[in-house]
């Protein structure tokens, strides 16, 4: 079996494109989301070929098989062990594919092609951005304080005091936001 061909995708194709054919095959034919009677079996067989095109070196090994249109071949030993590598990771697919049509597409999607820096790195320069600012604020209250007799000592009490709950409070509402941000983008993105 062509791999590639299952991926609708030639020998030539990088990384990025194998990625984004996965994507796009498993949102059409994962059974959560496709009526179509063969969904299971094509969903099954499109997660096969990703398991191992995704795979650089499970990719260059298979590459090297008769399976495969590209025109690099292995000696005959070498092809043939190649070739039942290429086996052993597609069953090994098979079993992580019935994972994944067991689950709703949203969580597939989610555990799939998430990552977690994706997820983290917005939040945390959110959090960051937010201490910044509050910082700054405080700076500003403390030296405006300081120019008033009698309210810079309380005043700056008070902002101490109130500084780190703030910075807290703003970061739990910038996580909110964040996530009801990123729940609406996968929504649109059907």
């Amino acid at each position: 079996m062509d791999l590639y061909q299952v991926l609708e995708l030639t020998h030539n194709a990088d990384a990025a494109a194998i990625r984004a054919a996965y994507r796009t095959l498993a949102k059409r034919y994962h059974p959560d989301v496709s009526e179509l009677p063969d969904a299971h079996a094509r969903f099954i067989a499109i997660t096969e070929a990703y398991e191992v095109l995704g795979d650089p070196q499970a990719r260059e090994r298979y590459d090297h098989t008769q399976a495969s249109p590209s025109p690099k071949r292995a000696s005959a030993a070498t092809e043939a062990r190649y070739a039942r590598d290429t086996q052993a990771r597609q069953r090994s697919a098979r079993t992580k594919a019935e994972e994944y049509v067991r689950m709703p597409y949203e969580q597939f999607d989610a555990d799939v092609f998430d990552s977690v820096a994706a997820y983290v790195v917005p939040k945390m320069l959110g959090c960051f951005g937010i201490g910044l600012l509050a910082t700054l604020g405080l700076i500003v209250l403390l030296v405006l304080a300081s120019q008033v007799e009698g309210l810079g000592r309380p005043l700056a009490v008070l902002a101490a005091i109130g500084f780190i709950p703030g910075i807290v409070y703003a970061s739990m509402l910038f996580d909110e936001w964040h996530n009801r941000r990123q729940i609406e983008r996968k929504r649109r993105s059907r």
